[in-house]
């Protein structure tokens, strides 16, 4: 057995909980005994979704690990190996501190996922800092500089999702750990499950645009004999969807029972949906929106082609009510 401690930071989810707990998991099951040490949880949209308690409530239960907060300082302790986990890309400050808080140890840097965003490029990043508010030539820096961190300091990266010869094909074992997770009850009804992205809250679609969408969704749920579920973004106002069902399991969407026994999935591109499709084999419908042909041109490469991978190419609500017909008969 070997004692690491692990320093974790840019946790802005509870969804890249999953990601740090596989990779926990894996270092506890080769016999490890780990520290974890949370340096601090970054914003999304201005707020904090994560708090010290919530990582202990998702992490791995197991008597070799240990969680503490950034209280507990910089500095390994003499026989510990040194690991800086970081969600997404490393933080070249962080990697500095760290560096400087321990002169002369090795210091690995291992980088999870943080959804759909770390198989993109700077362009891609660029894009999606300026969606959440991010102006000018700060902007531009930040995704040059996040990019570059990636690239530099990164000696490992623990993705769900990797290429070979054949394409892309999902990690067995962070896939079973997603599985052994699930949480929730299921009741049996057969549903058309919709993932929600807080596209009003960035600017992307008008409200009244969007309860039109979730109309269109509940009606056409209803016609194939389907009860409608809505599951919204942490960081969404859940005003605009009124009387809707809504799916509030704790947790990661990935991790509902609902959600991964749903008849059938719908939503926008995110990573919620492509886990649905690659990890619980649900059949999915990705949604074409005309508002969204900025977001979606600004996809990088290896984003078309993870989501082309595991996801039908997207399509007009009009195109959903004979989709689900074809499918209102499908065993969950």
């Amino acid at each position: 057995m070997s004692a690491v401690r692990i320093f974790l930071s840019g946790v802005a989810s509870a969804s890249h909980l999953i990601y740090v707990g596989a990779y926990l998991d894996a270092r506890l099951r080769a016999g490890d005994q780990v520290t974890l040490v949370c340096l601090g949880f970054s914003r999304f949209l201005g707020q904090q979704h994560v708090d010290l308690d919530l990582v202990r409530r998702e992490l791995p239960a197991h008597p070799a690990l240990r969680v503490l907060g950034a209280e507990a300082g910089w500095a390994a302790q003499p026989g510990e190996a040194l690991v800086y986990l970081a969600v997404g890309a490393p933080g070249i400050k962080p990697w500095l501190r760290l560096k400087r808080a321990n002169p002369c140890r090795r210091l690995r840097c291992v980088v999870v996922d943080e959804g759909l965003g770390s198989y993109g490029d700077w362009r891609a990043r660029l894009a999606a800092i300026r969606r959440e508010g991010g102006h000018g030539w700060r902007a531009t820096l930040r995704a040059l500089v996040v990019s570059t961190a990636q690239r530099l300091l990164a000696d490992q990266r623990w993705a769900l999702y990797r290429t070979q010869d054949s394409g892309w094909i999902v990690e067995p074992q962070i896939a079973d750990w997603f599985r052994q997770r699930l949480s929730g009850t299921a009741d049996g009804a057969a549903r058309l499950y919709f993932i929600s992205q807080p596209w009003v809250e960035l600017g992307q679609v008008e409200v009244g645009r969007y309860q039109v969408v979730l109309a269109q969704l509940a009606a056409h749920a209803e016609t194939a004999g389907l009860k409608l579920m809505v599951r919204p973004h942490p960081a969404e106002d859940r005003a605009k969807y009124g009387d809707l069902p809504l799916d509030l399991t704790p947790g990661p969407i990935e991790l509902s029972r609902m959600a991964a026994e749903a008849v059938a999935v719908a939503g926008f591109n995110s990573t919620a949906l492509v886990n649905l499709a690659a990890i619980h084999h649900r059949a999915v419908f990705r949604i074409e929106l005309p508002e969204l042909a900025a977001v979606e041109s600004g996809l990088a490469p290896r984003q078309c082609s993870l989501l082309a991978a595991f996801l039908p190419p997207p399509r007009p609500l009009a195109a959903l009510p004979e989709w689900l017909e074809q499918r209102s008969g499908a065993k969950r």
